[in-house]
């Protein structure tokens, strides 16, 4: 046989196998294979999920005792879209921002995020490893569905980045926006993101700016909108320059003993603590019926080599869409006093690590959920109570609350 027949047979055979693998994503789920995906979500999440005592306090649904009400739902369904529809409604009835199917409809990013923390902690391969037990072809699937019904305005537009969709926008303004204000001796940076994309990308800027911050007297960090990424981004480009001296922060939260959190988080399981020994008030009374474990750290910051501590006032600016690790931050300041939190409370859920994985096993969908509750300070749970602002400030939009916190400023001075 000729190269030229064997390369054809060989790109036919390839053609082949990818048609065969299209089909079991795009197949219409049977209505047993719904129910398993879903009581497979649910078991897993009775499980080790943490969140349903507050849950309940906070919004008044008690999700687990809802589990005939949506299996019935699901049942209910005609088509993979109904279901994916009444999926999403089971997730929003947790009301938690970390419990979602975002693995599988931006399945890109996630995977090489893990791909790329492999190479920093082999922990991460258990990441990897879960989101290969679905596949491109599948997320893809699962992300027109989405489109369709939640972006139909953009479905005939199908590779058109979208902002809202992914949380990722190429086309975006700058992550940066920076401002010095000689009249008030004020230097202002507002981060918009902090996601894993900017971590590397936006690093000499922040050093740029923090080396010209050193000679005004108030330094206002401005998160307003940011609703997370990657605590990395401010504990590496941030912290380091303002201080001189190694600063270190308690981090405590309860976790499930289960096995979900036993092969995602190992290192939970080194050195737990009882609660008996944890001595903070004002715990969520669902931490003491003994199913929780608890651990506590102390994470480190160094100064970068120069050593060169700011030495005029710090305020970081919050409203009440700063969530995930800009609520780290949040949690941060207030923890160590190292600024004066200004504006709205937060939206809480900054203290932990990475949110667990799970695919259900017929549609290929991958869920992401939290695995800890954090605590705040006192002893509160961080996605219940949020960080309250040192100083509160009212306002409509981010541009007044600026303006308002530099009104206060001015006032001090």
């Amino acid at each position: 046989m000729s190269r030229k027949k064997k390369y054809i047979l060989l790109i036919l055979n390839l053609l082949i196998s990818v048609t065969l693998l299209g089909q079991t994503p795009f197949k219409q789920l049977s209505q047993s294979e719904k129910l398993d995906d879903f009581n497979y979500l649910y078991n897993e999440l009775q499980a080790s999920y943490p969140y349903f005592g507050i849950n309940k306090r906070v919004h008044n649904i008690d999700w687990l005792s809802n589990k005939s009400k949506y299996s019935q739902q699901i049942k209910e369904t005609k088509n993979n879209k109904e279901f994916f529809k009444v999926l999403n409604e089971v997730f929003n009835d947790l009301n938690n921002g970390h419990t979602d199917a975002y693995p599988t409809i931006i399945y890109n990013y996630f995977y090489d995020a893990y791909k790329q923390g492999m190479a920093q902690d082999s922990i991460y391969s258990v990441y990897v490893k879960e989101l290969e037990k679905s596949d491109v072809i599948r997320s893809a699937y699962w992300k027109k569905i989405n489109r369709e019904l939640f972006f139909p305005e953009r479905n005939n537009n199908a590779n058109k980045n979208n902002a809202n969709e992914t949380n990722i926008d190429t086309e975006a303004p700058q992550n940066i926006e920076i401002d010095f204000i000689d009249s008030l001796s004020t230097a202002i940076i507002h981060v918009k993101s902090f996601s894993y994309d900017y971590v590397d990308k936006d690093a000499d800027t922040l050093k740029h700016f923090f080396n010209k911050a050193y000679h005004y007297k108030n330094l206002i960090i401005d998160i307003q909108g940011n609703d997370g990424g990657s605590t990395e981004y401010w504990i590496q480009n941030m912290i380091p320059y303002l201080i001189d001296d190694t600063i270190t922060y308690p981090i405590v939260y309860g976790f499930k003993n289960c096995d979900r959190l036993k092969k995602f988080k190992p290192n939970y399981f080194e050195n737990t603590i009882a609660y008996e020994e944890i001595g903070l008030p004002n715990m969520p009374k669902e931490l003491k019926d003994g199913s929780y474990l608890f651990r506590r750290e102390r994470i480190t910051i160094d100064p970068v080599s120069d050593k060169r501590k700011y030495s005029g006032k710090i305020y970081l600016l919050v409203d009440d869409k700063v969530f995930s690790s800009s609520e780290a931050l949040a949690y941060f300041c207030k923890a160590t006093n190292f600024a004066t939190v200004a504006g709205e409370k937060t939206s809480g859920d900054g203290v932990g690590t990475d949110p667990l994985l799970l695919t259900l096993p017929n549609s290929g969908i991958v869920i992401r959920f939290t695995g800890e509750m954090g605590l705040n300070p006192d002893g509160s749970a961080n996605d219940e109570t949020q960080t309250v602002p040192d100083v509160i400030i009212k306002a409509f939009n981010e541009k007044e609350r600026r303006k308002k916190l530099l009104n206060h400023i001015m006032h001090k001075q």
